[in-house]
């Protein structure tokens, strides 16, 4: 997926956010959004991918300030998720059938790309959840959770590419319900600090391999699956998936960026215009949609 006009505002809003997290020093951040300027003066084309560019600016930020913005509101982001998950865990076990719990445990994945974990001292309530999912199952744009689920009752594997810190607490219900219809499950987090998406930290402090077969990175603070960037060990396991399960916006600006070897399965919540219209849905909609291998 390329960039479109609106992404121009996106990135450097982003970028403008991120300079505020990482610093007060005033004069430090001119400095920052003067070279951002710069950067997206040169890079920010036609052919430009969202998740690329982004992975650049993130990186610009982080060294030219020598913090990781988002540090601090993904602990925060994970505590909030691990406090919610016992209730969701009891909400998806009270379902009637296996089908159901399946597909409750898919729609609490789309609800938590929906909510906006990294919003510093938000809670949430088990009664603002439930409400959260209805409109998660009222907003489905695209229902492809039955043939979602038909394809992991025949997998022997599973690859799970995950999105926000918090988010990715949320996610282990689903792979939960994954593993029950026998495959393995390989969890993939981020090689490196980069927005506010989980890392191998954020693994390790939401025990997300008490869930998961193996836990791994992509080798590289990268947005999304980034070919250029991620290491041997993650693109080898990549290409070899039966069924590639990718949370959130950011893989799907990536993945659309090639032809997909295995099924995929994105999960997400459609929070701009220009993936909305990639997809072919309203702004705002909740997504699961699979991308087949071409014939």
């Amino acid at each position: 997926m390329k960039v479109s006009l609106e992404c121009a505002h996106c990135l450097l809003e982003r970028a403008i956010n991120q300079v505020r997290l990482a610093t007060d020093d005033e004069e430090l951040q001119m400095d920052v959004i003067t070279a951002m300027t710069k950067f997206l003066g040169t890079n920010f084309n036609s052919e430009s991918v969202p998740s690329h560019i982004g992975t650049d600016r993130d990186l610009m930020v982080q060294r030219m300030t020598g913090k990781d913005p988002y540090e601090a509101l993904k602990r925060e982001s994970n505590i909030m998720a691990l406090n919610i998950l016992p209730e969701l865990l009891q909400l998806v076990d009270e379902a009637s059938d296996s089908h159901s719990k399946f597909r409750t445990a898919t729609l609490i994945a789309a609800a938590a790309n929906a909510i906006e974990f990294d919003v510093s001292g938000r809670e949430f309530s088990l009664d603002e959840l439930r409400h959260i999912l209805s409109n998660v199952e009222s907003d489905l744009a695209v229902d492809q959770v039955d043939e979602f689920r038909k394809l992991c009752e025949t997998a022997k594997d599973v690859i799970f590419l995950h999105d926000n810190a918090g988010e990715v607490v949320l996610d282990m219900i689903l792979i939960r319900e994954i593993k029950r219809l026998g495959p393995k499950v390989t969890a993939v987090v981020k090689g490196g600090p980069i927005l506010n998406d989980a890392t191998m930290i954020d693994a390790d402090e939401v025990k997300l391999g008490e869930y998961a077969d193996e836990v791994i990175d992509t080798g590289a603070p990268a947005i999304g699956v980034n070919l250029e960037r991620n290491s041997k060990e993650f693109l080898d396991l990549f290409y070899s998936a039966e069924i590639i399960v990718a949370k959130g916006m950011g893989n799907f600006e990536s993945l659309t960026e090639f032809e997909p070897g295995s099924p995929t399965v994105h999960i997400m919540r459609t929070k701009c215009n220009p993936v909305a219209k990639h997809v072919g849905v309203p702004k705002n909609k909740n997504v699961v949609i699979i991308r087949y291998p071409p014939k």
